[in-house]
């Protein structure tokens, strides 16, 4: 008999967001793999539809999309914030990564009418996830039968609360909780709240998961937590190659910069663009062999950075896109670019993005900004092969190396030999949703 496993996830396909992606894969190897999966999920802020994830939908046989009261989804509403302030039209792709993503682009709006603004959408965003979490409470009272183990997974607030109704109801034997991200709820006068929280889900799941150790540490989650990875799923690039019309050094960028929410800094991706800087002052380079590439809602953010440098010239600027084609782009790089921190009070972050990366066979280069070295970013490029990260607590010693590492790709590609050097493919490999979710699969067999 298949053993049967309730997914609780507010973003799942085809939801266009990093955020749909973790629970999207989970579900459907789950599936290949013989269990008889039931997904409840939520249907996302944004109207724009991963087509990849579409197709990974269509495999699943049984998905509950639940439609919670949500203004920040009613077209009027969207308007009326535009014409008050336009940076908030842009903020609903930043709750997509985090719900409290999208204060530093409503705070661009000026003075106390931005601050209104920004508590207005957060505060709204919490209502909307209580509601999603009531009516999957009761969908999960519909629900045929008893399944072996509720898995859900962080963000929103509600997927825990939700899973822990479906173990103590009787619904699923276990609960198992991941988390992709740390709790981090909007208000100041929800701290006490989030730790009740947080020990909620300490005190009742039957298993604890995060992508990184350092996420399960903030919560204090590290001693009884297991770590599963984000990851990738080669299913998700195009069938035909991409083709490249020029010989430019492109340098490719997708996300955000600034996630404008507490305890998070900026992506700091200035070390790269210094160090391109650097190589065309020694001649090794010129600016019109440098494409630098961005995708996201935070262009005017990239192109300041760039003209720290004086590269704003080289900015080739894609706005907002779908996933599908922010893959493309990355295929078309010769160094993709990533960036995060590791410091004191917020290490071991491990992106989305650097996974996805790995199936490129492509040059990663990572900026890590903190007080930290030893970053666990680090450490995965490093047993992959696949690039290098830079640690800014690291000093001279690793601007040197970022130097040394860039300067060898420009050589390589002006010999027309491959950029990727030393990569590791078991190494990569162990890091697809296939294996994650085999591994996953085997705790829930326990």
């Amino acid at each position: 008999m298949k053993k049967r496993v309730l997914l609780i996830s507010y973003y799942f396909a085809p939801q266009n967001t990093i955020g749909a992606i973790r629970p999207t894969k989970m579900a459907k190897y789950l599936e290949r793999m013989g269990y008889e999966v039931t997904v409840i999920c939520g249907g996302g802020l944004g109207e724009k539809v991963d087509p990849t994830l579409q197709r990974d939908l269509e495999q699943l046989k049984d998905v509950h999309l639940i439609r919670e009261w949500n203004p920040l989804r009613d077209r009027a509403i969207r308007k009326a914030q535009q014409a008050a302030a336009p940076a908030v039209a842009t903020a609903k792709q930043e709750a997509a990564q985090h719900p409290a993503a999208s204060s530093g682009l409503v705070a661009k709006a000026k003075g106390i009418v931005g601050k209104v603004l920004d508590n207005v959408y957060l505060y709204l965003f919490w209502l909307s996830d209580r509601d999603f979490g009531r009516k999957a409470k009761a969908e999960i009272r519909k629900l045929q039968g008893d399944y072996d183990c509720v898995l859900s997974s962080y963000a929103t607030i509600s997927v825990h609360e939700a899973g822990l109704y479906a173990k103590k109801s009787g619904k699923a034997t276990k609960w198992i909780a991941d988390f992709r991200d740390e709790v981090n709820m909007a208000f100041s006068w929800q701290a006490g709240r989030q730790r009740k929280y947080i020990k909620m889900v300490r005190d009742n799941a039957d298993l604890l998961t995060g992508v990184s150790y350092g996420v399960l540490d903030m919560m204090d989650m590290e001693k009884t937590g297991r770590v599963l990875t984000n990851g990738f799923d080669r299913e998700d690039l195009p069938q035909v190659d991409v083709e490249r019309t020029d010989d430019k050094l492109r340098v490719v960028y997708c996300g955000y910069i600034s996630e404008g929410r507490k305890n998070a800094p900026n992506r700091d991706l200035s070390p790269l663009m210094k160090t391109i800087r650097a190589l065309i002052d020694e001649g090794l380079l010129t600016k019109d062999e440098v494409q630098l590439v961005y995708a996201g809602s935070q262009s005017p953010l990239f192109v300041q950075v760039a003209e720290e440098s004086g590269l704003q010239d080289c900015v080739e600027d894609h706005g907002m896109v779908s996933r599908q084609e922010s893959i493309r782009l990355q295929l078309s790089a010769d160094i993709l670019l990533m960036a995060s921190w590791h410091m004191t009070g917020r290490k071991g972050i491990l992106t989305g993005k650097l996974f996805e990366y790995m199936m490129m066979n492509k040059p990663v280069v990572c900026c890590m900004s903190g007080d930290l070295t030893g970053s666990d970013v680090k450490g995965v490029l490093d047993t992959t092969g696949i690039g290098f990260c830079y640690e800014q607590a690291a000093g001279q010693a690793d601007a040197d190396a970022l130097k040394t590492f860039v300067k060898g790709i420009v050589q390589r590609k002006h010999q027309g030999l491959p950029l990727m050097d030393g990569s590791r493919m078991d190494a990569i490999n162990a890091y697809s949703y296939p294996e994650l979710v085999a591994r996953m699969a085997s705790w829930i067999d326990e």
